[in-house]
């Protein structure tokens, strides 16, 4: 028998880890004492693991479901790692007291349970934490539920950490603080932090955060993964949830659908009537059931209400727009002491971004923009968000889209006359409750600026003394208001914002509506609809949501109907403009960049040109 120092050496881990599994032994509440034989999730769970640990990862996140014996296997690894790594300096975090005792017992069952070639003996053991003859030691830390433990890892330097059942943690500091103490380039550091989802909290925030991290790998094991979520076919379960009704309905043919195209998983009928008797005997509430015993990560994390959206086809989105890598311009405004002075860089990293534009202005395009600026400044506050569309008869297609906390509300309205000054034959759609206020002002002082002629020389040099010329405003009109009463922009209610999600919603499943933008995406697969609020769940964002369903309301009020009376369908316009050979007059480098927004690091040569650039006589 090889130890497990040897049989490392070889650096493809699964075959390490399954024979020192097989020597194990456990108390398990299904089989009694005797040694651990993994389920299928559990053998799964060490499987992706081990393809990391292969490829160099040494930091994972998993999302589970409930009662899939991933916290008793991941003790299991966590003795493992202490025993080929000597001297490896580590912590196990538990949610509360009574899992760090049990974890303390089971991991002590686990090592006396080894045969003496595998064992690496017990130095010393208390409810502190556990030290082993090869000088590797493991502390037992508690991060608590509500505040917590605020100084998690402090004065530590751990190059191991299992943190389990991490969304039940409460303390962001906590983490935080945990996170700060771990090694970087230690070749024998391991992260492993698991648990099934709470909403969207700070786990949600570092399954997120791992999801765009090269360096970190994300597992979702479903209720799906599990041997015994399931009903003999002979059984009366089986017979009376599945024989009398033996067809999937929508809701179940969707998810088994995705299961399959994400996770090469075919769900067959008897797990099909475990889960109809669950859902329908054991836990009825649809929050608790998709926390408990979820499809998809996605579903896991609502907390309250129903996904508003389709998940099915924002997971078609997303994985379409990875799977062809649709590229996008990003740019970075950075806000001068007026409209005429603000400038703007390319960038290439999309973190970096406050615009993205996936299609450059066509002269004969017909656009529509949301707007939904937001309160305060900082990184915390909500976004202000402008969603830029061309709009066709039969579809959507977003070209441009705008979200930054960091303006102020008044800076807002100069990218909004930007970009009207980009897409010309554009339709504006403001949220006028709130900061909309101030934007509408500010732009009320601009165009006065620009009409009295207080800018027209830097505005005309920059090729924006027409920024408002094309501009079209939506005007709001009060339903059950007769005649008259036209206003600008959009003023928000209960009712009107139910209605303006509902029509995005609809257009969005009937795939009237193309959407390029993956925070987008993200965001609409954070709303939920609890009775009669549409919102986004928890500390969640819905600010480029609202500003996109605000340009899709200009179209359906205002342009869809005139572009339909013209055939001006999507087929119709691009077949006729291939033809033409057209091409934009410009594109929004050399229109925008070039001569208004000036690139950091060009350099004007002569200094009137700069006066002018900063609107000074």
């Amino acid at each position: 028998m090889n130890t497990p120092e040897q049989s490392v050496m070889r650096r493809t881990w699964l075959p390490v880890v399954l024979d020192f599994v097989s020597h194990l032994t456990i108390d398990s509440k299904e089989t009694g004492v005797g040694p651990l034989k993994l389920y299928r999730a559990q053998h799964r769970f060490l499987s992706e693991i081990c393809e990391g640990l292969d490829r160099g990862i040494r930091h994972f996140l998993v999302l589970k479901a409930r009662q899939l014996g991933i916290s008793t296997i991941s003790l299991a690894l966590d003795l493992l790692w202490l025993s080929v790594h000597p001297g490896t300096q580590g912590t196990l975090v538990t949610d509360d007291d009574g899992n760090r005792e049990k974890f303390r017992v089971l991991l002590e069952r686990y090592i006396t349970s080894l045969p003496r070639g595998l064992r690496v003996g017990i130095k010393a053991h208390n409810r502190h934490g556990i030290v082993l003859q090869n000088g590797s030691s493991l502390d037992y830390l508690v991060a608590g539920k509500r505040r917590g433990n605020i100084t998690l890892g402090q004065s530590r330097a751990l190059s191991f950490v299992h943190g389990t059942e991490v969304g039940s943690w409460g303390s962001e500091e906590g983490v935080a603080s945990l996170l700060a103490s771990l090694a970087i380039k230690n070749p024998n550091r391991f992260y492993l932090f698991e648990s099934t989802a709470h909403g969207f909290n700070m786990w949600f925030n570092m399954w997120e955060g791992a999801k765009r991290d090269m360096n970190k790998k994300t597992i979702f094991i479903g209720w799906f993964d599990h041997d015994l979520y399931r009903f003999d076919r002979d059984s009366k379960e089986f017979n009376h949830y599945w024989n009398s009704n033996p067809e999937l309905d929508e809701f179940e043919q969707e998810l088994c659908e995705e299961v399959t195209d994400r996770f090469a998983v075919n769900i067959e009928p008897e797990q099909i009537a475990w889960h109809r008797k669950v859902r329908s005997e054991d836990i009825t509430d649809d929050m608790l059931m998709n926390q408990n015993f979820p499809w998809t990560p996605e579903m896991a994390f609502i907390t309250s209400g129903h996904s508003f959206f389709p998940g099915r086809h924002i997971s078609d989105d997303l994985r379409m727009i990875e799977s062809t890598r649709l590229l996008f311009k990003g740019y970075r405004y950075q806000f001068g002491e007026n409209f005429l002075a603000t400038q703007m860089e390319q960038v290439d990293a999309a973190r970096d971004a406050d615009l993205r534009v996936w299609e450059e202005p066509h002269p004969n395009g017909v656009y529509v923009m949301g707007i939904d600026p937001a309160y305060g400044r900082s990184d915390d506050a909500a976004e202000h968000a402008i969603s830029v569309w061309r709009a066709y008869a039969d579809r959507l297609v977003q070209v441009a889209e705008f979200g930054s906390s960091i303006p102020d509300t008044y800076q807002c309205s100069w990218v909004m006359a930007h970009l009207a000054g980009a897409y010309k034959n554009c339709w504006l759609n403001l949220e006028v409750t709130g900061p909309g206020f101030a934007v509408m002002q500010e732009l009320r002082h601009l165009r006065r600026l620009l009409d009295d002629g207080h800018l027209r020389a830097a505005a005309s040099q920059a090729g924006l003394d027409d920024v408002f010329a094309s501009v079209k405003w939506y005007l709001y009109h009060r339903p059950d208001q007769l005649g008259a009463g036209f206003v600008y922009g959009w003023k928000s209610n209960l009712e009107n914002k139910m209605t303006i999600l509902n029509q995005l919603r609809d257009s969005y499943t009937l795939r009237m509506v193309d959407i390029r933008s993956v925070p987008l995406l993200k965001e609409m697969e954070r709303v939920t609809q609890k009775g009669s609020d549409i919102s986004a769940e928890g500390t969640a964002r819905d600010d480029r949501v609202i500003a996109s369903a605000l340009a899709h309301k200009a179209w359906v009020d205002w342009l869809r109907n005139g572009l339909i009376a013209e055939g001006q369908t999507f087929d119709a316009v691009t077949l006729a403009e291939q033809q033409a050979r057209e091409q934009p007059a410009g594109t929004f480098m050399s229109h925008i960049v070039g001569s208004f927004f000036k690139e950091q690091e060009q350099k004007r040569a002569d200094e009137e040109e700069r006066a002018a650039w900063r609107g000074v006589d």
